[in-house]
């Protein structure tokens, strides 16, 4: 790649990363994750624009060389981590489940599931209306920007949605996705229940590694749909997080 078509690859991919840097932001999501697109955005751009201005420098020609590379590098890898996390999401649960655990998302100040955890309840309440035997888990502590509990507004969007209250188990004291995960399991008394884990589709590759580390046995993957234009975010979140998980061995 020559040096200019590397300045302008690489001042593009920061524009970009910029941009859709602040789309996330503009989703109020509760995290700060829209911050590494920035950051990304700024070393890419930065360095392609200085590359442009200064294009017989040795330093800047090694820094752009350099960053370009990483820069091919990390789109590659995180793509085969993304096709092998989205792969989960195409595999079909069996009818008849005995348990349903829906994973907490945060919570909006009126007390509504935001949008991820809504696309989860969905996905929960299709399942519960196809297959009336099952019962569910509801699994959120209260995060200190939401009104209540996640597993409380849950188990309420489930009732208003037609699901009968004495088929809804709360746990309301998990923190995160492995609380979630070992707090429901011990709500359920049978030891040969089969389990379904519900939660967005990005999302359930790491939930699945999580409950067969915690030695959860009988568990199927319920994949809940998600905004496209949010997916190279969420699998960017998710790419990092799998990574953290391996090093702290959760996964």
């Amino acid at each position: 790649m020559r040096g200019g078509v590397m300045g302008v690859f690489l001042l593009v991919v920061g524009i970009i990363c910029i941009v859709y840097g602040a789309t996330i932001m503009l989703t109020w999501s509760g995290t700060a994750f829209f911050l590494v697109w920035y950051v990304l955005g700024v070393i890419c751009g930065g360095t392609g624009a200085l590359a442009l201005a200064l294009p017989d420098s040795t330093v800047v020609r090694g820094i752009r060389t350099a960053v370009c590379c990483l820069t091919i590098c990390g789109i590659a890898v995180i793509s085969i981590m993304s096709a092998v996390i989205m792969r989960e999401a195409y595999r079909t649960p069996p009818r008849d489940l005995d348990y349903l655990i829906v994973l907490g998302a945060q919570v909006r100040p009126s007390g509504n599931p935001s949008e991820v955890l809504r696309y989860r309840l969905v996905a929960a309440r299709d399942y519960l209306d196809e297959n009336p035997r099952t019962r569910v888990v509801v699994s959120g502590g209260q995060g200190p920007n939401e009104p209540c509990p996640e597993g409380e507004a849950m188990a309420r969007w489930l009732e208003r949605a037609g699901v009968d209250a004495e088929r809804i188990i709360v746990e309301s004291a998990s923190k995160t996705t492995v609380e979630n995960l070992q707090n429901s399991r011990a709500l359920i008394d049978d030891d040969d229940a089969r389990i379904g884990i519900v939660t967005n589709n990005f999302h359930l590759f790491r939930a699945m590694r999580m409950a067969e580390r915690l030695d959860i046995k009988h568990v199927w993957g319920i994949p809940a749909h998600s905004r496209p234009w949010y997916l190279p975010n969420n699998l960017l979140r998710e790419c990092l997080a799998l990574v953290k998980a391996a090093i702290g061995g959760t996964i």
